[in-house]
């Protein structure tokens, strides 16, 4: 038998890093829907992970803030995209700006589901570690399609923002995105109440979106928190 603590980390560790891989996928893939074959070109259109790996994004970053105890950040080598190869410049933009958010909405409503049903056909139970990691694999995916949806480059939400911008705006817009990670990071650090905004949005999607029950976010979370901590 697996001990629960391990089975909650490496099955939870599993379905972040596919949820991150899908994410940048579906940004390539539609991308090549909508004209533009750079991702195909480039192998990016794979579910294998190492593909993914971008050395200060994936490794470096989130190694020093873990060494320096600050949040951490960090994420996939982004999706290389050519809006010239699009057919419509601006719909097509704001389709593979969406896509990445949209692959996170549908991962985190295929988990929920499936934690639902398998919770009513009484194969799982809430204290189940199977409970656990459905629950916070779900939870994490609303977590990425929210914090994505920010409009601070190089975010998601900074790449739709900027398409409905007039032009000399989105050229000034688009100068941020050299200091996208400095901003992120600042914004995360400095703007008071950001944690308690994106957490009260992560437990509405839960409670009014996926399982109608706030109480159970919280429970989940708690117990994912403890048996990382071996508790």
């Amino acid at each position: 038998m697996i001990p629960a603590t391990a089975y909650v980390i490496v099955g939870f560790g599993a379905i972040f890093v596919m949820s991150v891989v899908l994410h940048e996928v579906a940004h390539g893939y539609v991308a090549y829907l909508c004209g533009d074959p750079t991702a195909k070109l480039l192998g990016r259109l794979t579910l294998n992970p190492i593909r993914h790996i971008d050395p200060v994004r994936t490794l470096l970053m989130p190694a020093l803030f873990i060494i320096m105890r600050l949040p951490i950040l960090g994420g996939a080598k982004p999706v290389p995209v050519n809006p010239y190869h699009f057919r419509h410049r601006v719909r097509d933009d704001r389709l593979v700006s969406g896509a990445g958010v949209f692959a996170n909405l549908l991962i985190a409503w295929a988990l929920a589901m499936l934690l639902h049903l398998l919770l009513r056909l009484g194969l799982i139970t809430w204290d189940s570690p199977h409970a656990i990691v459905l629950g916070m694999g779900s939870i994490v995916n609303i977590l990425l399609l929210v914090f994505n949806l920010l409009p601070i480059p190089p975010l998601d939400g900074s790449r739709l923002l900027r398409s409905f911008l007039p032009e000399p705006i989105r050229e000034n817009f688009n100068r941020m995105d050299r200091y996208g990670i400095m901003i992120l990071y600042a914004v995360i650090l400095f703007v008071p109440g950001l944690g308690d905004v994106i957490y009260s949005v992560i437990a509405f999607f839960w409670r009014y979106v996926f399982l109608h029950t706030v109480g159970h976010f919280w429970y989940v979370v708690t117990s994912f928190s403890q048996l990382i901590r071996g508790g």
